[in-house]
C-alpha cells in the first residue's frame, strides 16, 4: 500500500511539473518579439548563384540600393532621361515594379 501511494504522489508531481514546463514554454513563445517573422534565406554551400539581369538602357548606372522588407529597390540613373526605380523581390529576381521619375502624362 505504501508503494502506491509514493506511486501516485510521484506521478502527480510529473504531471504538474509538465503543466508548468508546458506553461513556461507557451509565455516565452507568446512574448517573443521575432515570433512570426521569417528567417532571411542563407546562402548554402555548394548550391549554384543564381544570375539576375536588370533590363536597364547601356550607360545607366546604379545608384542607390535600399532593403525593405522582402523587396530591393534600386535606383538607376538614366544616361539620357529620369531616373528609374526598380522594385525587385529578391527570392526570384523579378521585377515587380517600375517607377520612372517625371512630369504626368495627362
Amino acid at each position: 500500500m505504501q508503494f502506491l501511494k509514493a506511486l501516485v504522489v510521484i506521478m502527480g508531481v510529473l504531471i504538474i511539473a509538465g503543466f508548468a514546463v508546458i506553461g513556461v514554454e507557451l509565455y516565452k513563445r507568446m512574448n517573443d518579439p521575432a515570433r512570426g517573422t521569417p528567417e532571411p534565406d542563407r546562402p548554402v554551400a555548394g548550391k549554384a548563384v543564381e544570375d539576375v539581369v536588370l533590363d536597364v538602357p547601356a550607360g545607366s548606372r546604379i545608384g542607390e540600393i535600399v532593403v525593405t522588407g522582402n523587396r530591393v529597390l534600386f535606383k538607376v540613373t538614366l544616361p539620357q532621361g529620369p531616373d528609374r526605380l526598380y522594385v525587385v523581390d529578391p527570392r526570384s529576381g523579378a521585377v515587380t515594379a517600375t517607377i520612372t521619375a517625371g512630369k504626368a502624362v495627362p
